[in-house]
Protein backbone atom coordinates (compact mmCIF):
# COMPACT_ATOMS: atom_id res chain seq x y z
CA UNK A 1 0.00 0.00 0.00
CA UNK A 2 2.27 2.47 0.64
CA UNK A 3 4.40 2.11 -2.22
CA UNK A 4 1.11 2.32 -4.14
CA UNK A 5 0.82 5.53 -2.49
CA UNK A 6 4.71 6.45 -3.35
CA UNK A 7 3.96 5.79 -6.73
CA UNK A 8 0.80 7.62 -7.40
CA UNK A 9 2.27 10.78 -5.47
CA UNK A 10 5.28 10.77 -8.12
CA UNK A 11 3.05 10.05 -10.63
CA UNK A 12 1.13 13.15 -9.56
CA UNK A 13 4.02 14.82 -9.56
CA UNK A 14 5.68 14.02 -12.59
CA UNK A 15 2.04 14.52 -14.47
CA UNK A 16 1.83 18.29 -13.13
CA UNK A 17 5.29 18.90 -14.07
CA UNK A 18 4.95 17.90 -17.59
CA UNK A 19 1.36 19.54 -17.72
CA UNK A 20 2.92 22.86 -16.31
CA UNK A 21 5.91 22.42 -18.62
CA UNK A 22 3.62 22.03 -22.02
CA UNK A 23 1.54 25.20 -20.55
CA UNK A 24 4.16 26.85 -20.02
CA UNK A 25 5.28 26.26 -23.95
CA UNK A 26 2.64 26.55 -25.27
CA UNK A 27 1.84 30.18 -23.27
CA UNK A 28 5.37 31.56 -24.21
CA UNK A 29 4.76 30.89 -28.17
CA UNK A 30 0.96 31.68 -28.53
CA UNK A 31 2.09 34.69 -26.59
CA UNK A 32 5.01 35.45 -28.43
CA UNK A 33 3.62 34.91 -31.65
CA UNK A 34 1.31 37.78 -31.16
CA UNK A 35 3.81 39.70 -29.77
CA UNK A 36 6.30 38.92 -32.89
CA UNK A 37 2.81 40.18 -35.31
CA UNK A 38 3.38 42.95 -33.52
CA UNK A 39 6.84 43.69 -33.91
CA UNK A 40 6.06 43.17 -38.16
CA UNK A 41 3.00 45.49 -37.87
CA UNK A 42 5.24 48.81 -36.37
CA UNK A 43 8.38 47.42 -38.31
CA UNK A 44 6.27 47.98 -41.66
CA UNK A 45 5.02 51.42 -40.31
CA UNK A 46 8.55 52.54 -39.78
CA UNK A 47 9.62 50.99 -43.13
CA UNK A 48 6.25 52.58 -44.73
CA UNK A 49 7.28 56.23 -43.03
CA UNK A 50 10.79 55.53 -44.62
CA UNK A 51 9.92 55.08 -48.27
CA UNK A 52 7.18 58.28 -47.86
CA UNK A 53 10.54 60.01 -46.46
CA UNK A 54 12.16 58.75 -49.90
CA UNK A 55 9.20 60.01 -51.81
CA UNK A 56 8.93 63.17 -50.72
CA UNK A 57 13.13 63.86 -50.88
CA UNK A 58 11.92 63.19 -54.58
CA UNK A 59 8.89 65.37 -54.98
CA UNK A 60 11.20 68.02 -52.98
CA UNK A 61 14.38 67.57 -55.93
CA UNK A 62 11.30 67.46 -58.75
CA UNK A 63 10.37 71.16 -57.41
CA UNK A 64 13.62 72.30 -57.22
CA UNK A 65 13.81 71.62 -61.25
CA UNK A 66 10.62 73.66 -61.24
CA UNK A 67 12.51 76.73 -59.26
CA UNK A 68 15.99 76.03 -61.70
CA UNK A 69 13.69 76.36 -64.76
CA UNK A 70 11.57 79.83 -63.03
CA UNK A 71 14.45 81.17 -62.77
CA UNK A 72 16.00 80.54 -66.41
CA UNK A 73 12.40 82.63 -67.79
CA UNK A 74 12.96 85.15 -65.18
CA UNK A 75 16.47 85.47 -65.68
CA UNK A 76 17.04 84.65 -68.99
CA UNK A 77 19.75 82.12 -69.52
CA UNK A 78 21.00 81.48 -65.99
CA UNK A 79 21.56 78.45 -66.98
CA UNK A 80 23.72 78.89 -69.53
CA UNK A 81 27.64 78.65 -69.29
CA UNK A 82 28.43 81.96 -68.96
CA UNK A 83 26.45 81.93 -65.21
CA UNK A 84 28.51 79.70 -63.62
CA UNK A 85 28.46 81.58 -60.80
CA UNK A 86 25.27 81.86 -60.40
CA UNK A 87 24.83 78.51 -61.37
CA UNK A 88 26.50 77.37 -58.40
CA UNK A 89 25.21 79.63 -56.18
CA UNK A 90 21.74 78.19 -56.97
CA UNK A 91 23.21 74.40 -56.59
CA UNK A 92 24.36 75.20 -52.86
CA UNK A 93 21.28 77.04 -52.33
CA UNK A 94 19.10 74.24 -53.56
CA UNK A 95 21.68 71.51 -52.30
CA UNK A 96 22.13 69.58 -55.63
CA UNK A 97 25.47 67.61 -56.11
CA UNK A 98 25.28 67.69 -59.85
CA UNK A 99 23.46 69.00 -62.55
CA UNK A 100 23.12 68.25 -66.24
CA UNK A 101 21.02 70.55 -68.97
CA UNK A 102 20.51 68.55 -72.24
CA UNK A 103 19.42 70.44 -75.36
CA UNK A 104 19.05 69.00 -78.60
CA UNK A 105 20.22 65.54 -77.18
CA UNK A 106 23.67 67.39 -76.20
CA UNK A 107 24.88 68.37 -73.03
CA UNK A 108 25.31 72.46 -72.81
CA UNK A 109 25.71 72.33 -68.95
CA UNK A 110 27.38 69.74 -66.67
CA UNK A 111 27.90 71.85 -63.43
CA UNK A 112 29.61 69.74 -60.28
CA UNK A 113 28.96 71.34 -56.77
CA UNK A 114 32.51 72.12 -55.57
CA UNK A 115 31.37 71.43 -51.94
CA UNK A 116 29.99 68.13 -52.08
CA UNK A 117 32.62 65.30 -53.43
CA UNK A 118 31.24 62.40 -55.12
CA UNK A 119 33.58 59.25 -56.47
CA UNK A 120 33.69 58.04 -59.72
CA UNK A 121 31.86 60.77 -60.93
CA UNK A 122 32.88 60.29 -64.91
CA UNK A 123 31.22 56.86 -64.61
CA UNK A 124 28.01 58.23 -62.53
CA UNK A 125 27.37 60.62 -65.67
CA UNK A 126 27.51 58.16 -68.16
CA UNK A 127 25.24 55.49 -66.05
CA UNK A 128 22.57 58.26 -65.61
CA UNK A 129 22.76 59.54 -68.93
CA UNK A 130 22.54 55.80 -70.60
CA UNK A 131 19.71 54.26 -67.91
CA UNK A 132 17.28 57.05 -67.92
CA UNK A 133 17.84 58.73 -71.74
CA UNK A 134 14.92 57.67 -72.89
CA UNK A 135 12.51 58.38 -70.24
CA UNK A 136 11.25 62.43 -70.03
CA UNK A 137 10.01 62.76 -66.58
CA UNK A 138 10.99 60.70 -63.44
CA UNK A 139 12.04 60.95 -60.21
CA UNK A 140 13.63 58.06 -58.73
CA UNK A 141 17.02 56.30 -56.23
CA UNK A 142 19.66 54.80 -57.69
CA UNK A 143 22.53 52.54 -56.76
CA UNK A 144 25.55 53.37 -58.56
CA UNK A 145 29.17 52.08 -57.37
CA UNK A 146 27.83 50.96 -54.06
CA UNK A 147 26.22 54.91 -53.71
CA UNK A 148 22.75 55.68 -53.52
CA UNK A 149 21.82 59.08 -55.70
CA UNK A 150 17.99 60.91 -55.65
CA UNK A 151 18.12 61.31 -59.90
CA UNK A 152 15.33 63.57 -61.17
CA UNK A 153 14.78 64.39 -64.90
CA UNK A 154 12.29 66.90 -66.47
CA UNK A 155 11.43 68.12 -69.57
CA UNK A 156 11.37 71.52 -70.19
CA UNK A 157 10.58 71.47 -73.69
CA UNK A 158 10.96 69.05 -76.06
CA UNK A 159 14.58 70.07 -76.72
CA UNK A 160 15.78 71.11 -73.21
CA UNK A 161 15.97 68.59 -70.53
CA UNK A 162 17.05 69.14 -66.79
CA UNK A 163 18.63 66.51 -64.63
CA UNK A 164 19.63 67.07 -61.00
CA UNK A 165 21.49 64.11 -58.67
CA UNK A 166 21.66 64.67 -54.96
CA UNK A 167 23.72 62.03 -53.16
CA UNK A 168 22.72 60.10 -50.38
CA UNK A 169 25.19 60.01 -47.57
CA UNK A 170 25.40 57.54 -44.86
CA UNK A 171 24.50 60.49 -42.19
CA UNK A 172 21.46 61.63 -44.90
CA UNK A 173 20.27 57.71 -45.24
CA UNK A 174 20.35 57.37 -41.43
CA UNK A 175 18.08 60.88 -41.47
CA UNK A 176 15.84 59.10 -43.78
CA UNK A 177 14.96 56.26 -41.80
CA UNK A 178 14.56 57.71 -38.32
CA UNK A 179 12.58 54.87 -36.79
CA UNK A 180 15.63 52.56 -38.03
CA UNK A 181 18.32 51.64 -35.48
CA UNK A 182 20.80 50.74 -37.91
CA UNK A 183 20.25 51.12 -42.20
CA UNK A 184 23.01 49.95 -44.94
CA UNK A 185 23.31 49.41 -48.32
CA UNK A 186 23.67 45.56 -48.96
CA UNK A 187 24.03 44.17 -52.69
CA UNK A 188 21.40 41.57 -52.11
CA UNK A 189 18.41 40.85 -54.22
CA UNK A 190 15.15 39.78 -52.75
CA UNK A 191 12.45 38.76 -54.61
CA UNK A 192 9.17 37.06 -53.92
CA UNK A 193 5.74 37.37 -54.88
CA UNK A 194 4.59 36.48 -51.32
CA UNK A 195 7.08 39.12 -49.42
CA UNK A 196 5.13 42.01 -51.43
CA UNK A 197 4.10 45.02 -49.16
CA UNK A 198 2.94 47.87 -51.17
CA UNK A 199 3.80 49.63 -54.26
CA UNK A 200 4.95 52.68 -54.30
CA UNK A 201 4.32 56.15 -56.04
CA UNK A 202 8.44 56.03 -57.52
CA UNK A 203 8.84 52.50 -56.85
CA UNK A 204 6.95 49.25 -58.78
CA UNK A 205 7.92 46.80 -56.33
CA UNK A 206 8.96 46.51 -52.90
CA UNK A 207 9.95 43.40 -51.37
CA UNK A 208 11.03 42.67 -47.87
CA UNK A 209 12.47 39.73 -45.80
CA UNK A 210 12.20 39.97 -42.28
CA UNK A 211 13.65 38.17 -39.03
CA UNK A 212 13.01 38.90 -35.77
CA UNK A 213 14.74 37.54 -32.41
CA UNK A 214 14.31 38.54 -28.97
CA UNK A 215 17.11 41.33 -29.70
CA UNK A 216 16.60 42.32 -32.90
CA UNK A 217 14.26 42.83 -35.86
CA UNK A 218 16.27 42.67 -39.28
CA UNK A 219 14.87 44.02 -42.75
CA UNK A 220 16.00 43.32 -45.76
CA UNK A 221 14.12 45.34 -48.96
CA UNK A 222 14.93 45.29 -52.30
CA UNK A 223 13.19 48.27 -54.54
CA UNK A 224 12.45 47.78 -58.09
CA UNK A 225 11.80 50.84 -60.60
CA UNK A 226 8.22 50.72 -63.00
CA UNK A 227 10.19 48.37 -65.49
CA UNK A 228 10.88 46.09 -62.52
CA UNK A 229 14.21 46.08 -62.96
CA UNK A 230 16.37 46.04 -59.54
CA UNK A 231 17.29 49.45 -58.49
CA UNK A 232 19.04 48.85 -54.38
CA UNK A 233 18.66 46.54 -51.63
CA UNK A 234 19.04 48.12 -47.87
CA UNK A 235 19.41 46.08 -44.61
CA UNK A 236 17.66 48.40 -41.50
CA UNK A 237 17.52 46.94 -38.36
CA UNK A 238 15.84 48.26 -34.89
CA UNK A 239 16.23 46.62 -31.55
CA UNK A 240 12.35 44.95 -30.58
CA UNK A 241 10.17 46.74 -27.86
CA UNK A 242 7.00 44.27 -27.76
CA UNK A 243 9.25 40.90 -27.64
CA UNK A 244 11.16 42.31 -24.54
CA UNK A 245 7.89 43.46 -22.96
CA UNK A 246 6.31 40.01 -23.76
CA UNK A 247 9.26 38.21 -22.43
CA UNK A 248 8.93 39.93 -19.33
CA UNK A 249 5.54 39.45 -18.95
CA UNK A 250 5.91 35.68 -19.40
CA UNK A 251 8.75 35.70 -17.28
CA UNK A 252 6.39 37.12 -14.27
CA UNK A 253 3.52 34.58 -15.35
CA UNK A 254 6.19 32.00 -15.18
CA UNK A 255 7.13 33.09 -12.20
CA UNK A 256 4.19 32.98 -10.07
CA UNK A 257 3.53 29.78 -11.95
CA UNK A 258 6.27 27.63 -10.48
CA UNK A 259 5.75 29.97 -7.06
CA UNK A 260 2.38 28.10 -7.26
CA UNK A 261 3.95 24.87 -7.98
CA UNK A 262 6.40 24.95 -4.95
CA UNK A 263 3.69 25.16 -2.33
CA UNK A 264 1.79 22.64 -4.44
CA UNK A 265 4.52 20.02 -4.50
CA UNK A 266 5.62 21.16 -0.79
CA UNK A 267 1.72 20.49 0.84
CA UNK A 268 2.00 17.18 -1.46
CA UNK A 269 5.23 16.56 0.68
CA UNK A 270 3.81 17.34 3.85
CA UNK A 271 0.65 15.03 2.95
CA UNK A 272 2.85 12.12 2.02
CA UNK A 273 5.13 12.97 4.87
CA UNK A 274 2.10 12.46 7.53
CA UNK A 275 0.40 9.53 5.06
CA UNK A 276 3.91 7.94 5.78
CA UNK A 277 4.02 8.56 9.45
CA UNK A 278 0.16 7.48 9.26
CA UNK A 279 0.82 4.11 7.60
CA UNK A 280 4.09 3.51 9.91
CA UNK A 281 1.51 3.52 12.78
CA UNK A 282 -0.61 1.02 11.24
CA UNK A 283 1.94 -0.74 9.96
CA UNK A 284 3.36 -1.62 13.34
CA UNK A 285 -0.28 -2.14 14.50
CA UNK A 286 -0.44 -4.59 11.58
CA UNK A 287 3.13 -6.20 12.15
CA UNK A 288 1.86 -6.57 16.10
CA UNK A 289 -1.19 -8.49 15.12
CA UNK A 290 0.03 -10.36 12.58
CA UNK A 291 2.43 -12.03 15.04
CA UNK A 292 -0.18 -12.64 17.16
CA UNK A 293 -2.34 -14.10 14.50
CA UNK A 294 0.87 -16.28 13.30
CA UNK A 295 1.22 -17.41 17.15
CA UNK A 296 -2.17 -18.14 16.82
CA UNK A 297 -1.91 -19.78 13.72
CA UNK A 298 1.03 -22.09 14.68
CA UNK A 299 -0.61 -23.50 17.62
CA UNK A 300 -3.34 -24.17 15.69
CA UNK A 301 -1.88 -25.96 13.02
CA UNK A 302 -0.40 -27.98 15.84
CA UNK A 303 -3.90 -28.59 17.03
CA UNK A 304 -5.03 -29.40 13.70
CA UNK A 305 -1.79 -32.09 13.15
CA UNK A 306 -2.91 -33.50 16.13
CA UNK A 307 -6.87 -33.57 14.93
CA UNK A 308 -5.60 -35.15 11.96
CA UNK A 309 -3.59 -37.92 13.38
CA UNK A 310 -6.32 -38.23 15.99
CA UNK A 311 -8.68 -38.82 12.28
CA UNK A 312 -6.24 -41.12 9.99
CA UNK A 313 -3.80 -42.85 12.63
CA UNK A 314 -4.08 -45.63 14.64
CA UNK A 315 -3.02 -44.04 18.24
CA UNK A 316 -1.37 -47.42 19.33
CA UNK A 317 0.95 -48.06 16.24
CA UNK A 318 0.98 -45.05 14.45
CA UNK A 319 -0.18 -46.49 11.19
CA UNK A 320 -2.93 -45.58 9.25
CA UNK A 321 -6.75 -46.51 10.62
CA UNK A 322 -9.65 -48.23 9.22
CA UNK A 323 -11.07 -45.18 7.92
CA UNK A 324 -7.94 -43.66 5.98
CA UNK A 325 -6.78 -46.66 4.34
CA UNK A 326 -9.68 -47.46 2.50
CA UNK A 327 -9.92 -43.88 1.47
CA UNK A 328 -6.63 -44.27 -0.03
CA UNK A 329 -6.89 -47.84 -1.08
CA UNK A 330 -9.71 -46.60 -3.21
CA UNK A 331 -7.65 -43.96 -4.82
CA UNK A 332 -4.69 -46.21 -5.46
CA UNK A 333 -7.15 -49.17 -6.97
CA UNK A 334 -8.87 -46.54 -9.45
CA UNK A 335 -5.54 -45.18 -10.63
CA UNK A 336 -3.91 -49.00 -11.15
CA UNK A 337 -7.29 -49.86 -12.76
CA UNK A 338 -7.39 -47.09 -14.98
CA UNK A 339 -3.85 -47.10 -16.61
CA UNK A 340 -3.93 -51.00 -16.15
CA UNK A 341 -0.52 -51.47 -13.59
CA UNK A 342 -0.01 -54.34 -11.12
CA UNK A 343 -1.44 -54.13 -7.86
CA UNK A 344 -1.52 -56.22 -4.55
CA UNK A 345 -2.93 -56.39 -1.28
CA UNK A 346 -1.62 -58.58 1.59
CA UNK A 347 -4.03 -58.83 4.85
CA UNK A 348 -2.05 -59.85 7.67
CA UNK A 349 -3.30 -61.32 11.04
CA UNK A 350 -1.77 -61.93 14.13
CA UNK A 351 -1.78 -65.45 15.49
CA UNK A 352 -2.96 -66.68 19.01
CA UNK A 353 -3.90 -62.76 19.78
CA UNK A 354 -6.72 -62.96 22.12
CA UNK A 355 -4.82 -65.88 24.22
CA UNK A 356 -1.79 -63.85 24.25
CA UNK A 357 -3.94 -60.66 25.67
CA UNK A 358 -6.08 -63.07 28.01
CA UNK A 359 -2.43 -64.64 29.49
CA UNK A 360 -0.46 -61.98 29.79
CA UNK A 361 -2.90 -59.07 29.83
CA UNK A 362 -3.77 -56.26 27.90
CA UNK A 363 -0.56 -54.15 28.31
CA UNK A 364 1.22 -57.24 26.49
CA UNK A 365 -1.01 -57.59 23.59
CA UNK A 366 -0.28 -53.30 22.97
CA UNK A 367 3.64 -54.02 23.04
CA UNK A 368 2.93 -56.94 20.59
CA UNK A 369 1.33 -54.82 18.52
CA UNK A 370 3.50 -51.71 18.33
CA UNK A 371 6.61 -54.47 17.77
CA UNK A 372 4.32 -55.44 15.21
CA UNK A 373 4.04 -52.56 13.24
CA UNK A 374 7.28 -51.80 13.25
CA UNK A 375 8.39 -54.74 11.96
CA UNK A 376 6.11 -54.67 9.00
CA UNK A 377 7.27 -50.96 8.62
CA UNK A 378 10.52 -51.71 8.26
CA UNK A 379 10.09 -54.18 5.33
CA UNK A 380 7.81 -52.42 3.21
CA UNK A 381 8.35 -48.85 1.42
CA UNK A 382 7.22 -45.66 1.55
CA UNK A 383 4.36 -45.86 -1.30
CA UNK A 384 3.31 -49.12 0.43
CA UNK A 385 -0.44 -48.29 2.37
CA UNK A 386 -0.33 -49.95 5.50
CA UNK A 387 -3.22 -49.80 8.16
CA UNK A 388 -4.67 -51.49 10.90
CA UNK A 389 -8.27 -52.21 9.96
CA UNK A 390 -9.11 -53.50 14.07
CA UNK A 391 -8.02 -55.23 16.33
CA UNK A 392 -4.94 -57.34 15.33
CA UNK A 393 -6.08 -57.38 11.98
CA UNK A 394 -3.72 -55.46 9.45
CA UNK A 395 -3.57 -54.72 5.50
CA UNK A 396 -0.96 -53.64 3.28
CA UNK A 397 -1.66 -52.15 -0.43
CA UNK A 398 1.39 -52.89 -2.83
CA UNK A 399 1.59 -50.59 -5.89
CA UNK A 400 3.17 -51.94 -8.97
CA UNK A 401 3.27 -55.41 -7.80
CA UNK A 402 2.59 -58.40 -9.36
CA UNK A 403 1.37 -61.37 -7.39
CA UNK A 404 4.83 -63.16 -7.26
CA UNK A 405 6.72 -60.11 -5.91
CA UNK A 406 3.72 -59.55 -3.00
CA UNK A 407 4.45 -63.04 -2.02
CA UNK A 408 7.75 -63.03 -1.69
CA UNK A 409 7.02 -59.70 0.25
CA UNK A 410 4.86 -61.30 2.59
CA UNK A 411 7.02 -64.27 3.17
CA UNK A 412 9.55 -61.81 4.52
CA UNK A 413 7.45 -60.14 6.99
CA UNK A 414 6.54 -62.98 7.89
CA UNK A 415 10.00 -64.33 8.89
CA UNK A 416 10.52 -60.48 10.56
CA UNK A 417 7.74 -61.31 13.19
CA UNK A 418 9.42 -64.93 14.24
CA UNK A 419 12.21 -62.73 15.22
CA UNK A 420 9.94 -60.40 17.57
CA UNK A 421 11.14 -61.30 21.50
CA UNK A 422 8.78 -59.73 23.78
CA UNK A 423 10.47 -59.81 27.12
CA UNK A 424 8.20 -60.50 30.61
CA UNK A 425 8.77 -61.29 33.97
CA UNK A 426 12.11 -63.32 32.71
CA UNK A 427 10.26 -64.61 30.22
CA UNK A 428 10.65 -64.45 26.48
CA UNK A 429 7.15 -64.35 24.47
CA UNK A 430 7.86 -64.57 20.26
CA UNK A 431 4.63 -64.11 18.26
CA UNK A 432 3.86 -65.12 14.07
CA UNK A 433 1.26 -63.89 12.27
CA UNK A 434 -0.90 -65.56 9.13
CA UNK A 435 -1.22 -63.89 5.89
CA UNK A 436 -3.34 -63.75 2.74
CA UNK A 437 -2.25 -62.39 -0.39
CA UNK A 438 -4.73 -61.24 -3.68
CA UNK A 439 -3.61 -59.35 -6.79
CA UNK A 440 -6.05 -57.29 -8.91
CA UNK A 441 -6.84 -59.79 -11.60
CA UNK A 442 -10.83 -60.10 -11.57
CA UNK A 443 -11.21 -57.60 -9.49
CA UNK A 444 -13.14 -54.59 -9.72
CA UNK A 445 -13.08 -52.76 -6.51
CA UNK A 446 -10.88 -52.84 -3.50
CA UNK A 447 -13.39 -54.23 -1.42
CA UNK A 448 -13.14 -56.72 -3.91
CA UNK A 449 -9.41 -57.61 -3.42
CA UNK A 450 -9.58 -57.15 0.72
CA UNK A 451 -12.13 -60.27 0.55
CA UNK A 452 -9.73 -62.43 -1.58
CA UNK A 453 -6.99 -61.54 0.68
CA UNK A 454 -9.04 -62.03 3.55
CA UNK A 455 -9.95 -65.19 2.44
CA UNK A 456 -6.81 -66.78 1.89
CA UNK A 457 -5.94 -65.71 5.09
CA UNK A 458 -8.50 -67.74 7.15
CA UNK A 459 -7.11 -69.98 4.32
CA UNK A 460 -4.00 -70.20 6.43
CA UNK A 461 -5.31 -69.69 9.92
CA UNK A 462 -6.67 -73.18 9.40
CA UNK A 463 -3.84 -74.93 7.81
CA UNK A 464 -1.93 -74.28 10.64
CA UNK A 465 -0.90 -70.55 11.21
CA UNK A 466 2.24 -68.96 10.74
CA UNK A 467 1.73 -69.10 6.98
CA UNK A 468 0.20 -67.50 3.83
CA UNK A 469 -1.94 -68.31 1.21
CA UNK A 470 -2.98 -66.84 -2.46
CA UNK A 471 -4.42 -67.91 -5.47
CA UNK A 472 -1.03 -69.53 -6.27
CA UNK A 473 -0.91 -71.41 -2.82
CA UNK A 474 2.45 -70.12 -2.27
CA UNK A 475 4.95 -69.68 0.87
Amino acid sequence: MKKIIQNRTILFVITISLLTITFILFSYFTIMKKYINIEKIENLKHLETFIHNMENRLLENEKKIDYLINLNKNYKNILEKNNLEKTDFIMNTLDLDFLIIEKNSKIVLKKINSNHKIKNLIHIEKKILNSFSNLLTFGTIANINSQLFFINKKTVNKEFFIYTVQHISKKELKNLALNFEKVSLIDEHIYSNNNEIFNSKIFDKIFLNTKIDIQNITTKVSFYNQESHYLFSLKLKNNTLFMKEGENTIFIFCAFLILFLILLFYTTYIYQKTLKQHNKNLENRVEERTLQISSALKELEKVNLKLYDLAHTDFLTKTMNRRHFFMHAQNIFSQANKSLNNLCVIMIDIDNFKRLNDSYGHDLGDRALVAFSKCVKENIIEDDIFGRLGGEEFAIVLKNTDLNKAIKIANKIRKSIENINIVIKNENINITASFGVSDIKNCSTIDEMLQKADTHLYSAKNSGKNRGRSRLNLI
